[in-house]
C-alpha cells in the first residue's frame, strides 16, 4: 500500500507557487525520511471550510476505501478538514480503513485509536474555531465599514476607481449613458453591445453580456447608497454616479413580473415582438413572431400569430404600416404636447429623505428589540408598517426616474430624421412606439388578400393628441 500526500493549496494567495512548493517539497521530505512510497492528491484553491466539492480530496477517500493507502501525510491537519461534518465522516472513514495522518506539523494520528481520533477531533475543533473567529471578525469590518459609507472590498466597480472613491470619467458616462437607454425602452443585450462597440470591458477585462448588465445597472451604490448583504445601510462617501430615483426606477424594470427571464434568442428580431396585441374581442393575448407559414410557392413567410386564437397576419406589411405612422404622428405640429414638460409635483429631495429615515426606523427597531424593549410580535409589526411606507416611497422614486422614451426624438431639430435613425434598433423603435400607441392586429376581411390598413388599430396617447 502506498502513502498518500495531499495538499490543499492557493497558489494564487501564496505568490508565485512558492508556498505550493514548500508544502510539497516537506510532505516528499517527510515520507522520503521513512521510505515511504507516495501518491499525490491536490486541491487548488477550493476551501475545506465551505465544504464544497474537491476533486482531489474525493480521490483520496476513494483510493482509501479501496484499501490503496496505509497513511495520508498532509501539511498540516487543517489542509485535511475545516468542516465538521467532513471532518466527522473522514475520521470514521480512516477508523474502518485503519489509515493514520501525519501531518509535517503536528503530531501524528492513529485513527485505529481513541486517542488518535480525539486529538483529531480536538486538533480539528481549533481549527474550525480559528476560521469562524476569522471570519466573525471580517463580518463585524464590514458591517462597520458599510454604517460609516465606507466602499466595499474587492473587485473594483465599473465608473469607479480602485479604491471605489473616485469616478473614471468616461465609463461614468458610459455608464449614464446605459441608464438612459435602459429607462427608454433599451434591451440588457442592446446596451451591452453597445458597450462592447464603445471599446469598454467590464472591470475584469471581459466582454459585457446581458447578465453583466444587469447586475451593474441593478446596483444602487450607483446612487451613492451603501448595501451589505443586500441591505441598504447608509449613504455612501463617494459621488453618486446617478440619482437614487434613476438605479429605483432600473431596479423596477429589472424586477418587472412580465421581464423575460431565460437567456436563450432575447435579442429581438422583429419590431412586433412583445409588443404587439391580438385585437379580436376578449382575446388581447401578444402575438408571436414566427417563419411557419408559407407562400404557393413554397417561399417561408414572416408572419405575427395570436397563441390563444390563433388569429395570423404577415408581418412585413404590419410593421411597415405601423412605422408609416408613427414617422406621421412625429412630423405633426402638436408633437411638442407628448412631453410633459411641466412640473409633476414631486419632491425628490424628500422622497429621499424619508426613504433613509424609514430605513434607519427599520434598524432602530431591530436594536430594541435586541435590547427587549420590543417582544417578537412587536418587532414583526413595526417592520410590516415600515416596509409598507418604504415600498410605497420607493416605488414613487422609481416613478420620478423613468424617462419619456420620445425626449430624444423631441430635442432633435427633426425628430422625423431622428426617429428613421432608429430603423432597426428594434428595442428603442419599440420603446418610442409604446410612448405614442398601442397595436391591435385585427382579423382581415375574408377572402382579401391585399393588405388593409384598417386592420391594425393604433390607441394614440393621449387621447387629446389623437
Amino acid at each position: 500500500m502506498a502513502t498518500a500526500i495531499y495538499l490543499r493549496i492557493s497558489e494564487d494567495r501564496l505568490g508565485e507557487g512558492l508556498g505550493v512548493e514548500r508544502q510539497r517539497q516537506d510532505a516528499r521530505a517527510l515520507a522520503a525520511r521513512h521510505g515511504w512510497t507516495v501518491r499525490e492528491f491536490v486541491d487548488n484553491d477550493i476551501s475545506a471550510t465551505s465544504g464544497k466539492f474537491r476533486p482531489g480530496y474525493a480521490a483520496l477517500l476513494a483510493a482509501v476505501k479501496a484499501g490503496e493507502i496505509e497513511r495520508i501525510v498532509v501539511f498540516h491537519t487543517s489542509r485535511l478538514w475545516r468542516n465538521r461534518r467532513e471532518r466527522a465522516d473522514g475520521i470514521e472513514l480512516l477508523r474502518e480503513a485503519r489509515v493514520s495522518v501525519v501531518p509535517v506539523k503536528g503530531p501524528e494520528l492513529d485513527m485505529t485509536t481513541a486517542y488518535g481520533r480525539g486529538m483529531a477531533g480536538m486538533i480539528g475543533e481549533f481549527d474550525t474555531m480559528e476560521v469562524e473567529i476569522k471570519s466573525e471578525r471580517q463580518r463585524r469590518e464590514a458591517q462597520q465599514r458599510a454604517e460609516h459609507g465606507k466602499p466595499a472590498s474587492g473587485r473594483r466597480p465599473f465608473g469607479y476607481s480602485a479604491d471605489g472613491m473616485t469616478l473614471v470619467e468616461d465609463e461614468a458616462e458610459a455608464l449614464r449613458g446605459a441608464y438612459q437607454r435602459l429607462l427608454a425602452g433599451r434591451t440588457l443585450t442592446g446596451i451591452a453591445n453597445d458597450l462592447n462597440a464603445a471599446g469598454f470591458t467590464t472591470t475584469v477585462g471581459g466582454l459585457w453580456r446581458h447578465s453583466s448588465v444587469r447586475l451593474m445597472l441593478g446596483n444602487l451604490r450607483n446612487a451613492g447608497i451603501r448595501t451589505l448583504r443586500g441591505k441598504e445601510v447608509s449613504k455612501g462617501l463617494w459621488p453618486a454616479l446617478v440619482p437614487e430615483e434613476t438605479v429605483r426606477a432600473a431596479i423596477a424594470i429589472l424586477s418587472e413580473p412580465t421581464r423575460r427571464t431565460n437567456n436563450v434568442g432575447n435579442a429581438r428580431r422583429w419590431l412586433g415582438t412583445r409588443l404587439y396585441r391580438c385585437g379580436r374581442t376578449d382575446c388581447d393575448r401578444l402575438v408571436i413572431s414566427t417563419y411557419r407559414e408559407r407562400y404557393a410557392d413554397g417561399r417561408v413567410r414572416r408572419v405575427y400569430r395570436c397563441p390563444s386564437c390563433h388569429l395570423s397576419r404577415l408581418a412585413d406589411p404590419v410593421d411597415q404600416w405601423v412605422r408609416r405612422l408613427v414617422t406621421l404622428r412625429l412630423g405633426r405640429p402638436d408633437l411638442m404636447d407628448l412631453l410633459d414638460l411641466g412640473d409633476d409635483g414631486v419632491d425628490l429631495e424628500a422622497l429621499r429623505a424619508t426613504a433613509m429615515t424609514l430605513r434607519q426606523r427599520r434598524e432602530s427597531a431591530v436594536k430594541m428589540w435586541a435590547r427587549g424593549v420590543l417582544d417578537d410580535l412587536e418587532l414583526e409589526t413595526a417592520k410590516r408598517e415600515i416596509a409598507g411606507e418604504l415600498a410605497e416611497v420607493e416605488a414613487k422614486l422609481a416613478d420620478a426616474g423613468r424617462e419619456n422614451a420620445l425626449a430624444p426624438l423631441l430635442a432633435a431639430e427633426d425628430p422625423v430624421a431622428e426617429w428613421k435613425k432608429l430603423n432597426g434598433q428594434l428595442d428603442r423603435e419599440q420603446a418610442v412606439i409604446r410612448a405614442l400607441t398601442s397595436v391591435r392586429l385585427l382579423p382581415p376581411p375574408l377572402g382579401r388578400r391585399k393588405f388593409d390598413p384598417d386592420t391594425v388599430d393604433l390607441n394614440w396617447k393621449p387621447d387629446r393628441l389623437r
